[in-house]
């Protein structure tokens, strides 16, 4: 496991497309487009995070990757954010945008304001599954969280990785709602430990 460089990329952006092939929220967000829009939409979720360091990958094919934001993280407000997302948005097209904004906006209705690390994308490639990359890639933030005393949040849409995130400490779920989407669930992970 290390932090991701610029030039893994492709390979990560490659992993997060085939790891939601079948997840609900993102078929939400991408629609009938996903083959064309998840490989933008992963790029630019890296994009955001890999200049901070908070971006890891695992396996020695990059198979598995950890996107996080710090707490107190205010990249999405930044010019180059804002630049980066209005590509996003002029290549999705407007459907496509609506449908993030409404999402986005359903979350931050239950962020909290504590300070928090927030696990914004945890991807294994689906022939890789099964075989502890995904905690491993969590691990190093999970326990500098502890150290900290700081929450980790992040949100699922399928009952089964809700039940993956419980086995690691997020046992606190806040239901989001949000007008055609599936179930979601905000999930808090409290420090572990003394």
């Amino acid at each position: 496991m290390r932090q991701a460089l610029g030039a893994d990329r492709v390979a990560v952006t490659t992993v997060v497309a085939a790891a939601f092939a079948h997840d609900p929220a993102w078929a939400f967000l991408l629609a009938d487009d996903y083959d064309r829009l998840a490989p933008l939409f992963a790029g630019a979720l890296f994009d955001l995070r890999v200049r901070s360091g908070h971006v890891w990958v695992g396996g020695a094919d990059r198979a598995t990757v950890a996107m996080w934001d710090p707490p107190g993280a205010t990249e999405d407000s930044t010019a180059e954010a804002s630049q980066m997302w209005a590509v996003y948005r002029h290549m999705a097209g407007a459907a496509a945008w609506q449908r993030l904004t409404e999402y986005e906006r359903a979350i931050e209705s239950v962020r909290p304001s504590t300070p928090h690390w927030y696990l914004g994308v945890l991807a294994t490639h689906p022939d890789r599954q099964g075989q502890g990359l995904a905690s491993t890639v969590m691990d190093t933030v999970l326990q500098r969280a502890d150290t900290d005393g700081i929450d980790c949040c992040l949100e699922t849409s399928t009952v089964k990785n809700k039940a993956f995130y419980e086995r690691r400490g997020f046992t606190e779920a806040t239901e989001v709602r949000i007008a055609s989407c599936p179930p979601t669930w905000w999930l808090r992970r409290a420090p572990q430990g003394s």
